[in-house]
């Protein structure tokens, strides 16, 4: 399933849908006990739920035919990059444990031990991410201001900052900058008789 990651950012922009996926991230819970937890009215909760279950974040069963749960779904991951010279929002989902899988006979101090060791690695990817970002933001700088060497207007700034990240069909580029193609492909003509940008088959390219 294609997850918009705009929609996302919707529904996570409410306090209260952020509070219940707070909350299910701990264990399953049933309606009353969300609510109780939340201190909101039955007919707000029922409305969150109802939009976490079509975002496709948490989903409900019956535990022996009684009480409705709720719970995590699955792994959403959602990442947001800001920069000077980008902005960009992906969303992807990856499977994790299964719901309903016993817990194995490790006892707390192994599991503890096992936690550390994972939250040490997730530290060091962060620091490594950290660096690779500062290193893309510096090369971006440095493209920005190459690019003012053949740009003329912001039209031609803004193609040429599109193709820094590999080359693509005039269509693409065009839904990309949300500009219409016939706009793009002058703006890519121009570029193309500076010797800014080449064209392969269908494909433009730096």
């Amino acid at each position: 399933m294609t997850l918009n990651p705009i929609d996302l950012l919707d529904v996570l922009g409410n306090e209260n849908r952020r509070r219940i996926l707070q909350l299910l991230s701990f264990r399953p819970f049933y309606f009353n006990e969300i609510t109780k937890r939340l201190d909101v009215g039955p007919k707000a909760v029922i409305d969150h739920l109802e939009m976490l279950e079509r975002a496709g974040l948490i989903e409900c069963y019956h535990e022996q035919g009684r009480r409705k749960y709720f719970r995590i779904a699955r792994k959403t991951v959602l990442e947001v990059a800001v920069t000077p010279h980008s902005y960009g929002v992906r969303a992807y989902r990856s499977e994790g444990v299964p719901q309903g899988v016993p817990c194995d006979s490790k006892d707390l101090k192994d599991l503890q031990s096992e936690i550390s060791q994972v939250e040490e690695k997730r530290k060091s990817l962060r620091s490594q991410m950290e660096e690779i970002e500062a290193k893309e933001m510096e090369l971006k700088r440095k493209a920005a201001f190459a690019i003012q060497i053949y740009a003329e207007d912001i039209r031609e700034m803004e193609v040429l900052m599109a193709l820094l990240s590999g080359g693509t069909s005039l269509a693409t580029l065009a839904e990309k900058l949300e500009v219409p193609q016939a706009v793009i492909d002058d703006c890519l003509r121009r570029l193309q008789s500076k010797g800014a940008v080449q064209k392969k088959d269908e494909e433009w390219s730096i």
